[in-house]
């Protein structure tokens, strides 16, 4: 029993230093968030389709964050619920994982959606497309 004893004490230690070095891990890497209604976020559709909202590029280059939107409900620590255009065709609540809190001078009003072309986005292009030359042909 002596032994029996001594092994399960050695076995609670390795435990205990195992899950020391896992904290230590998951420490260096976190971030404590905190959102407050009212506060203007940037969104992260990771795996959502986003055709409903606007798109510059494809691919790699695409971009990661989407639109300034006001928090309008804290659901519960995790889970916050923005205030999204109307036919985005997304839930508006979100985890705080996708979320990144926007710094600076908050826009009066978030900016519009797009025309929507059979739920894609169809992009308008800010200024005429330059005529442009290549070996003399237009």
């Amino acid at each position: 029993m002596a032994d029996h004893d001594e092994f399960l004490e050695d076995v609670r230690h390795r435990l205990e230093q195992v899950q020391a070095v896992q904290k230590l891990h998951y420490d260096k890497l976190h971030r404590q968030v905190s959102y407050a209604v009212g506060d203007w976020v940037l969104l992260r559709l990771r795996h959502h389709p986003a055709a409903s909202l606007p798109q510059a590029t494809t691919g790699k280059l695409k971009p990661r964050f989407f639109g300034l939107y006001r928090v309008t409900e804290l659901i519960n620590e995790v889970a916050v619920r923005l205030a999204l255009p109307p036919h985005t065709g997304l839930h508006d609540v979100f985890h705080i994982g996708l979320l990144k809190k926007f710094i600076g001078d908050p826009p009066a009003t978030p900016p519009p959606l797009p025309v929507i072309h059979n739920g894609a986005a169809v992009p308008e292009p800010e200024r005429a497309v330059r005529i442009r030359l290549a070996r003399g042909i237009r």
